[in-house]
């Protein structure tokens, strides 16, 4: 799911998913899947559960924030997938 969000969230491609990207990729959902990610939670709980070092950007990169705290974002295979069909749907399975 990592390359996926980089690909289709990332708009900068720096590597990492920053709070202005994660707010912009909301904002454009449709209201359904607004309310689909809302068992997720907020964008607070979002940066909270998936910045690991807390530097207000998720770091995408191998062994970067969504590698440290794999325990607390998106922990559950519900969560993930809630969190792919809103966002990127049509991500392939070899980019998961």
């Amino acid at each position: 799911m990592i390359k996926c969000a980089a690909k289709h969230l990332d708009t900068n491609r720096n590597g990492q998913l920053e709070r202005s990207e994660l707010e912009a990729a909301i904002e454009s959902l449709p209201w359904l899947s607004k309310g689909v990610l809302k068992v997720i939670g907020s964008i607070d709980m979002i940066m909270s559960k998936c910045d690991a070092n807390g530097d207000g950007a998720i770091d995408m990169k191998k062994g970067g924030d969504m590698d440290k705290s794999a325990e607390t974002c998106l922990k559950t295979c519900f969560k993930r997938k809630a969190f792919k069909s809103a966002f990127f749907p049509d991500c392939g399975a070899d980019e998961l």
